[in-house]
This record gives C-alpha cells, sequence and structure tokens, in this order.
C-alpha cells in the first residue's frame, strides 16, 4: 500500500442528472492519485462519457449503474458496469491521452475498463 492507493466502489441509480456526480468522484480519484489538473480532467471526461454511454444503453430506466475506482503506483483504473438492453451491442473502444476505455459484453452486462497510466 502506498499513499496513493484507493480502492472504493458504489452503485447508482442510471440518472443521466447523477452523471455529474460521477465527474466529481473521478476528480477526487484523480486527487487521490497526485495527477496533474489536466490529466484529472482528462480521465473525468472519459469517465463521464462512459458513464452517459451507461445510462443510455441501461436495459432499464434508472437501472443500476455499478462504479468501482481503484488506483496504484501504476495506474488509475475506473470500472463502470450496467444491465443492457437486450438488442445494444457493446460501445466502442478507444485510446488517447494515455487512458484507455474498453467496452466489453459480459451475458447482458455491458462493462467499460477505463484506465489512465500514473505520473511516474
Amino acid at each position: 500500500m502506498t499513499p496513493t492507493s484507493f480502492e472504493f466502489t458504489l452503485t447508482m441509480p442510471g440518472d443521466p442528472r447523477l452523471v455529474g456526480a460521477i465527474r466529481q468522484l473521478t476528480a477526487h480519484a484523480a486527487g487521490y492519485a497526485q495527477l496533474s489538473a489536466d490529466a484529472g480532467a482528462t480521465l473525468a471526461g472519459h469517465v463521464e462519457r462512459a458513464a452517459e454511454t451507461a445510462v443510455e444503453v441501461s436495459r432499464n430506466p434508472q437501472g443500476p449503474i455499478e462504479l468501482r475506482f481503484s488506483g496504484d503506483d501504476g495506474a488509475i483504473h475506473v470500472h463502470i458496469a450496467c444491465e443492457a438492453a437486450p438488442a445494444s451491442g457493446a460501445p466502442s473502444s478507444s485510446h488517447s491521452e494515455g487512458v484507455s476505455v474498453n467496452w466489453s459484453t459480459n451475458g447482458s452486462r455491458h462493462v467499460c475498463h477505463i484506465r489512465h497510466r500514473s505520473p511516474a
């Protein structure tokens, strides 16, 4: 364990009005990991977009969106999971600015893993 190590998990209703709170939690996690303000804002933007997508593809309006934030000396990880509507395929993955956003489908669940390298 190091001063920048952390892990916390929460479940929120898939309410688009709460996406801003998810962005704020991400900014808080970025602070724990000692990311620069620009890097923290970049990460928060990626997480915000992924959370919006999870709300949009959720099987049930207001259905639960699960979030897990963790960090260590190497990276910050954010996992977002939701029950997906039957016809929705996994959203597109992307990589940019030291951040990877990887979507996958596990049964009826869409899972997004976002990874941001921690500063050396």
